[in-house]
């Protein structure tokens, strides 16, 4: 594909976040992406406070992601056809309206669900907008490395979410209010950042087959039907986003129930995952144009199903190690509930952090490569809208399950399944094939 000229406003071979545009984007995401995290998360502790059932944490994060299938179409949409800047900064300020309900209201479990269903349908819109922007505001030749730095964003701002403000404000300050105040603040300065972005014309592109006929909502599944790779990459990206919202319903029980530690504090064990991360973003932008997307992404794959596999029986494999010599530390370590399990848990979120970049990096990368900038925000909402509703009923049963057997076979359960489907997408299903081009259009 022939080289895209440099965006209006962007000199040439410019450091990223030297570019005043994409530097403010950044600065935009951080700041609602740790306002949001710390939000999720903290609902997510309230819910178990509350009533210590896995079932109903996996019902918050269903409620989370739900919004994705229906709002997330109309989200994407909007982001191709109205400013995509206005998007975000109204995104913003009307999640920290939301917040300032909050504090308000009366603080019921029904008004966390509530306040979740809200705060992720206003989100979709934020999001898909900053989506789009990024590659009208950033050479095509650049995206690799710009995905990479925004993964970066996203996994700082989570772990200071999680790892920071939520146990801070929730267990050391004991005031849910004083959380979502901070978080308002937080949101209505995303909107300042992102209202410096500036300019999201991009560079005059050709678009290959002009404008997509038919149903709206399904403009952005025919884009990703008619290019396999694109495809390939968005069930990728499914597939590794519905684990992960998996987990997000069985990591609480996980922490309280196999590793015996407070959710909050336990939460912190899981944080070596973002250093992983951040490796993991730093050689995939790398090797992202360098070496096919295809194996890049099968080797985070099996790195990722392997991983979390491990990670279910951390326990076990703790007490199977310390009967060996070299191993025999891991059978001494005791800080009040942490113990060997505890610290092998540790060790392995950093690689499979790793391996969870890999992926992701690969198939933004190829989407935002191939993907006609005008498609591009509904593409992305297509994609998150699969993996909603990829994941809705498998969170519920996940939770129920994890309630009635244990949260350790149901997460080596997730981890069988996800590489089962991870096989069956490497052979490339009939319905896989590009869809046949339409009377008078060019595929």
């Amino acid at each position: 594909m022939p080289e895209l000229p440099t965006p209006v406003g962007h000199p040439a071979r410019l450091p990223l976040l030297q570019q005043r545009p994409f530097r403010m984007l950044s600065f935009s995401r951080f700041s609602s992406r740790l306002a949001q995290n710390a939000l999720n998360f903290a609902l997510v502790l309230l819910i178990v406070d509350e009533t210590g059932k896995a079932l109903l944490s996996s019902l918050l994060v269903l409620a989370l992601v739900v919004p994705a299938t229906v709002a997330g179409i109309v989200a994407g949409t909007a982001a191709d056809v109205l400013p995509k800047r206005l998007l975000v900064v109204l995104g913003d300020l009307l999640r920290a309206g939301i917040c300032i309900l909050f504090i308000q209201g009366s603080g019921s479990v029904a008004t966390y669900y509530i306040v979740a269903v809200a705060l992720a349908t206003v989100s979709q819109f934020a999001t898909s907008a900053e989506g789009a922007i990024l590659p009208a505001v950033v050479d095509r030749a650049d995206l690799a490395r710009a995905n990479a730095i925004g993964h970066a964003v996203g996994g700082g701002a989570q772990l200071a979410g999680l790892g920071i403000l939520t146990p801070v404000a929730l267990r050391l300050l004991d005031s849910s209010d004083i959380l979502f105040a901070i978080s308002a603040g937080l949101f209505v300065l995303a909107a300042g950042q992102a209202v410096f972005i500036g300019s999201t014309r991009g560079a005059p592109r050709l678009e290959v087959g002009g404008r997509a006929g038919g149903a709206w909502w399904l403009t952005g599944w025919r884009a990703m039907r008619a290019d396999t790779a694109v495809m390939h990459a968005a069930i990728e990206l499914t597939m590794l986003s519905t684990a992960l919202i998996i987990l997000g319903g069985l990591i609480p029980k996980f922490i309280e129930d196999v590793l015996g530690l407070p959710v909050d504090v336990g939460a912190l064990i899981l944080t070596p995952a973002a250093v992983g991360v951040v490796l993991g973003l730093r050689v995939a932008s790398f090797l992202a144009h360098r070496i096919p997307h295809s194996l890049l992404s099968s080797v985070g794959f099996g790195t990722f199903v392997g991983l979390l596999g491990l990670l279910s029986f951390v326990n076990q494999e703790s007490d199977f190690l310390s009967g060996y010599g070299v191993f025999s530390w891991l059978g001494s370590i005791q800080l009040g509930s942490f113990d060997g399990g505890g610290l092998l848990a540790m060790i392995l979120m950093l690689p499979l952090g790793f391996s969870y970049a890999l992926v992701s990096v690969a198939g933004q990368t190829v989407m935002n490569d191939r993907v006609a900038l005008h498609l591009q925000g509904r593409v992305g909402s297509t994609q998150a809208a699969m993996a909603a509703l990829t994941s809705s009923i498998p969170v519920v049963a996940a939770g129920w399950l994890s309630d009635a057997v244990g949260v350790q076979p149901v997460m080596a359960l997730v981890a069988l399944l996800i590489g089962v489907a991870a096989v069956a997408a490497i052979r490339e299903p009939r319905w896989l094939a590009p869809a046949p081009a339409r009377a008078g259009e060019v595929h």
